[in-house]
């Protein structure tokens, strides 16, 4: 009997080894496993079988399908503005670039780009010879922000590259909106070669501080732009009333009228006021209107050594002097300037009091030259380029489009004091908020361009010759007119037309 239950106990726990062993989760493979069980007994020894147990590992091979590597292009794009304020002419291209990265990751693509740009507050001239030389070598960046006067000569060199088809591409999306009157800015040879990036208006600025000082009402000085408007007010009102403050101590003398300090374009809506033109509509030559020209010089003597309203000797006044003076509001009555010096005065010279500078300082189109003409001011937009070294110049062009809409181009506009580029713009909640860049909008409506002509360049040296001796009293006004007609038919010929 024991026996028999020896043997039972025998059965059972081999029994439950052999499940325990199959229960258990696979061991390494190739592993063998012996059980031996003996049981003695005083007559035999029992011996059973060898149980052996083989496990293998069996592997199972899934295919993953591995993702492809991203292909990341570089590209590149120069801007400037010796205007801080500017800096969103670098930034807006910036988070373009990353907005095109969401586009194609969205779209699947294994492509994404990497911008370097770089926002420039040197000189003008410095930044143009940088990236010429840099086009001469073949080392230009992708993407070039400058003057839509480049258009014109850069075309010709070949550093840019019509824009033409692309913009086409993307009309409907973006271009449709673009201002019309910018695209002649950016127009030559029958080629849009340029996006738009900014445009301004250049308003004549008064002080509202000494008029008021004077005895002004306030209905008075703000009658004042109105009165520009229906040209009333001419640039010889001006002049005159200018001097009368000179003369009756409210102001110093050569402190009634200051034009910018150093050459630039600011000097030639004066001469559009007295109904100047630039160039021909139908051939594209520039144009010297001579009526125009005489009264333009003119002008400018009668302010320096008639009227004595900008003091002698003032071209090539140090710019921080003259913004610290005229940001004040409190020496110079007139003077003209751009839209964009407004958040300049705010942000660099008045600690971000702009209040400071709707109390205390006014702005108006620049005057008629004389009665019978117009009012007007003058608009020098900045343009996006894509040059000609660029190896992804689809890529280049998308970032301006994405850089192209209203919510950064009025961030843009807003900080700067710069004028809408799109017609969108006008109601975008940012743009709308600002006073001041809602007050001057009706300035495009009486503005004018420089023209895009691969000859401006000496054109504008002559004029600019001319104009800086007759301030200087280095030259008559009747010297200086007979001056730009000999060394424009000289170094142009039939290039310009005198009319």
């Amino acid at each position: 009997m024991k026996r028999r239950m020896r043997w039972v106990l025998l059965i059972t726990v081999l029994m439950v080894a052999s499940l325990i062993l199959v229960a258990c989760p696979s061991p390494t493979p190739e592993v063998i496993r012996e059980t031996v069980v003996v049981t003695k007994e005083v007559e035999k020894v029992v011996t059973r079988e060898v149980q052996k147990i083989v496990t293998k590992e069996v592997t199972k091979v899934v295919e993953v399908e591995k993702e492809p590597e991203l292909e990341v292009i570089k590209l590149t794009a120069w801007t400037i503005g010796p205007d801080e304020p500017s800096f969103y002419r670098r930034d807006n291209l910036i988070d373009a670039a990353k907005r095109l990265n969401q586009d194609l990751e969205a779209l699947g693509s294994n492509v994404r780009v990497e911008l370097e740009a770089t926002f420039d507050t040197g000189d003008w001239g410095d930044y143009k010879q940088k990236f010429i030389l840099a086009a001469q070598a073949g080392n230009a960046p992708d993407i070039i922000l400058s003057s839509h006067l480049d258009v014109a000569p850069w075309s010709e060199a070949g550093y840019i590259i019509p824009l033409d088809d692309y913009i086409q591409e993307y009309w409907e999306e973006t271009y449709q909106d673009i201002i019309p009157t910018l695209w002649k800015a950016v127009e030559y040879k029958g080629k849009k070669w340029a996006v738009p990036q900014d445009t301004e208006a250049r308003p004549m600025f008064f002080s509202k501080k000494l008029l008021r000082d004077w005895g002004w009402t306030e209905e008075q000085i703000n009658a004042l732009p109105q009165q520009v408007r229906a040209g009333e007010f001419t640039l010889y009102d001006m002049l005159e009333l200018a001097k009368r403050a000179q003369d009756e101590g409210i102001i110093e003398e050569g402190n009634g009228y200051w034009t910018r300090p150093k050459k630039g374009a600011d000097f030639y809506h004066i001469y559009f006021a007295f109904g100047g033109e630039m160039q021909d509509p139908e051939t594209g030559k520039l144009v010297v209107v001579r009526d125009a020209l005489r009264k333009w010089l003119q002008f400018h003597y009668d302010s320096v050594f008639t009227y004595k309203t900008t003091p002698e000797g003032f071209i090539g006044t140090d710019w921080k002097i003259w913004h610290e003076t005229v940001s004040k509001a409190d020496k110079v009555l007139f003077w003209n300037g751009g839209t964009w010096h407004w958040a300049e005065w705010t942000q660099k010279y008045l600690d971000g009091n702009e209040d400071y500078l709707w109390e205390n300082v006014g702005f108006m189109l620049i005057p008629a030259g004389e009665p019978g003409l117009q009012p007007t001011t003058l608009s020098h937009p900045l343009v996006y380029m894509v040059t000609s070294n660029s190896k992804y110049p689809d890529l280049a062009f998308r970032i301006i489009t994405l850089a192209t809409t209203p919510d950064l181009n009025s961030r843009h506009a807003v900080n700067s004091a710069h004028l809408a580029i799109l017609q969108s713009q006008i109601n975008h909640p940012v743009y709308k908020a600002n006073r001041f860049l809602q007050e001057v909008a009706y300035m495009v409506e009486y503005t004018n361009f420089q023209p895009n002509s691969a000859d401006y360049g000496e054109y504008d040296r002559v004029l600019w010759t001319a104009l800086s001796a007759v301030m200087a009293g280095d030259m008559s006004v009747d010297d200086a007119v007979a001056f730009v007609e000999e060394e424009m038919q000289a170094a142009l010929g039939d290039k310009v037309i005198f009319k």
